[in-house]
């Protein structure tokens, strides 16, 4: 028993050494441990690193390839900043603007080259791309086909019904009810004239309707002259009212007579603007 304890009696000194040596080995257990610990938070954080940096280079390669993709496009509409993005230059971009601005339309791939004077290589990249409307790449035969297998009768106008005048482009309910209205003002229409007087009716439309009604002739219209008429005979004219007959009929009396319409002009409160329609129903002769 006492040389077992005798294991664990030591000096003063080497109980020193022990206390410093123990001190010493647990600072080493401890550094070695946040070595490693170390370690392992660093490769954590770079292994995390690297997978949030290969999703940000493929939102980037995303948004790059949605950038540069083309989407079909009418070459009519290209702007400053599309031409721009499809490599045109400021000349061929000035030249397509202009030819626009004439009112004139792009209609295949060999006249936009004509108008812009791109390069053939710029063309053979960007006009596969390129999207015309549907009536301009339909095959022309069967347009042909179409076209002559439409019959088109014309109508008279004046006996053309509201559904009738409404089967012209650009003739809608409200226009076609003006037009009847004032054909039954004017008892029906002795000229063309007066439908394209109708107000608000474009010029555009108008045309529409000349190509599909026609007016004829009717022989009871008689026009009336205006030195000789009565009150009651310059009244029957649709565009007059009583206070300008009676200050034609007075203008008539001082000048013994109209020599010239532009005496008549001078009639107080003469509607100038419509004396092509009241020439329509009054004569000088």
């Amino acid at each position: 028993m006492n040389q077992f304890k005798s294991l664990f009696a030591f000096t003063k000194n080497q109980l020193r050494g022990i206390f410093v040596l123990s001190i010493l080995l647990i600072i080493a257990i401890g550094f070695y441990g946040y070595t490693k610990s170390t370690e392992s938070s660093n490769q954590l954080s770079v292994s995390r690193i690297e997978g949030y940096q290969g999703q940000i280079d493929s939102l980037i390669a995303l948004q790059k390839r949605k950038r540069d993709t083309i989407y079909p496009f009418n070459p009519n509409y290209i702007t400053d900043f599309k031409g721009y993005k499809l490599g045109l230059t400021v000349e061929e971009i000035d030249r397509l603007l202009r030819f626009r601005e004439s009112g004139k339309w792009i209609n295949s791939t060999r006249q936009f080259k004509e108008v812009t004077g791109v390069s053939d290589k710029w063309l053979d990249s960007i006009s596969p791309f390129f999207k015309f409307p549907k009536w301009v790449t339909e095959n022309k035969n069967q347009t042909r086909t179409y076209t002559n297998k439409r019959t088109h009768v014309r109508k008279n106008i004046n006996q053309a019904t509201n559904n009738d005048l409404r089967s012209v482009y650009g003739v809608g309910p409200a226009t076609a009810k003006k037009i009847i209205n004032e054909r039954d003002r004017l008892g029906g229409f002795v000229d063309m004239l007066q439908v394209q007087s109708v107000y608000g009716l474009p010029d555009s439309t108008f045309i529409r309707i000349k190509e599909k009604f026609y007016l004829t002739n009717n022989a009871s219209h008689i026009k009336i002259a205006l030195n000789t008429a009565t009150r009651e005979e310059l009244l029957s004219i649709p565009y007059f009212n009583d206070y300008l007959v009676d200050a034609l009929i007075e203008q008539r009396t001082l000048r013994d007579g109209f020599k010239s319409w532009d005496k008549v002009l001078l009639t107080s409160r003469f509607p100038e603007e419509k004396l092509a329609l009241i020439q329509l129903y009054l004569t000088l002769d």
